[in-house]
């Protein structure tokens, strides 16, 4: 049994069930006094579902009005998967008729391969990669099939690495759609497109259509690229995910490849084994103490600088305040971000990683030009 102080959400955050998971939320659930603020919380890091899942999967008592709020979120999120589930099989089996080749990437992937129930893991769109030469054709696919498909307008547009969303309502829920032609933006700094993914494709069923998503590594690597944009929430269903993926492949990975090919998330599951307790096989494959405390400081807290948070409207304390957080982030976080373990100082954090992520994020951002009539970035007022 591990002494670390998890919290309760890094106990819910897998996608699998463990007698470890239960014992130390048994006595989380028992030790904590306030309630209130977790629906809310649940809410935003996308794990209302993971919540409700595992505290009744356990047979653990908690209040009643926190259990009716975060059932709501899973029943809600049932029926949203399930309406995704059919769109993304109907969109698959049109692009394969019209000879389009297609690779679902991010949550409509992962939902149905790491996790027991896809209404486990929430998603805003599903995300679907084609080569740019059929982008034209699988946006023909979309309208054929009664989506609002956009073309790109703008400036802003036309730098993506996706078309403009695509939706389609049914049953009073909206089903969203990107098509990629590269899965990252300029941003990240990774060209992934249909012409480098690693062969062969990893292939899965959804409602009896068969479709395909990136191999392990690569797709691992996709969740963890995503969760390092400055300029957007660390969410903690990204977290159940990676650990997902961990537990799920542990005997089908190639772990030394992993830490050959991918040295910085080798060492980015030090942090999320320090918010989510992984078990004892994934412990091994990644050289990971089991038990015992975290050596890192702030574990779930995320980065809170520019640019996720704007300087417009605050005032000079709170600038400086800002100023701060921006150039110091959490120990945790940046060590789960660039790939730092606790045997190496933070001192190359705060002077190497954070600094280059900061400056080019920025100055990419700066190169996509204003977005809004508020300002460069989007959200950033």
């Amino acid at each position: 049994m591990s002494d670390h102080s998890y919290s309760l959400f890094g106990l819910i955050c897998s996608p699998h069930l463990s007698e470890q998971r239960a014992n130390l939320l048994l006595d989380k659930t028992r030790e904590l006094a306030d309630w209130s603020s977790l629906p809310l919380m649940a809410a935003r890091h996308q794990v209302g579902p993971l919540f409700y899942w595992h505290l009744k999967s356990y047979g653990i008592a908690y209040p009643q009005e926190v259990r009716r709020a975060v059932a709501g979120m899973y029943a809600r999120q049932k029926a949203v998967a399930a309406a995704q589930a059919e769109t993304l099989a109907e969109i698959i089996r049109a692009l394969n008729g019209s000879g389009v080749e297609s690779v679902v990437i991010k949550g409509g992937a992962v939902a149905h391969i790491i996790y027991s129930e896809a209404g486990l893991r929430p998603k805003e769109d599903l995300d679907i990669l084609v080569r740019p030469e059929h982008a034209s054709s699988a946006h023909a696919v979309l309208l054929e099939l009664g989506f609002h498909a956009p073309l790109p307008s703008s400036r802003y547009d036309f730098l993506q690495h996706h078309l403009p969303l695509a939706q389609r309502t049914r049953d009073n829920i909206t089903v969203n759609v990107e098509l990629h032609t590269s899965a990252f933006n300029l941003l990240m700094q990774d060209k992934l497109s249909m012409a480098n993914v690693q062969r062969p494709l990893q292939p899965y069923m959804v409602l009896g259509q068969t479709m395909q998503t990136l191999n392990p590594l690569q797709m691992m690597w996709m969740q963890y690229l995503g969760l390092r944009k400055l300029a957007e929430p660390l969410r903690y269903i990204h977290l159940a995910d990676l650990a997902g993926m961990a537990e799920h492949f542990v005997d089908a990975f190639d772990w030394l490849r992993l830490r050959q090919d991918y040295p910085d998330l080798w060492n980015a599951f030090e942090a999320i084994h320090a918010f989510s307790p992984l078990n004892r096989a994934a412990c091994e494959r990644l050289e990971l103490r089991q038990s015992g405390r975290s050596l890192m400081a702030n574990i779930g807290d995320d980065f809170q600088g520019w640019p996720r948070v704007g300087f417009a409207g605050k005032s000079r304390r709170d600038q400086m305040h800002l100023m701060r957080s921006s150039f110091c982030p959490p120990d945790w976080w940046s060590r789960l971000v660039y790939g730092v373990r606790t045997d190496h100082s933070r001192a190359s954090i705060l002077i190497y990683h954070h600094p280059s992520a900061f400056f080019q994020q920025g100055i990419r951002r700066l190169y996509l030009g204003p977005v809004s009539s508020q300002g460069f970035f989007k959200g950033s007022v």
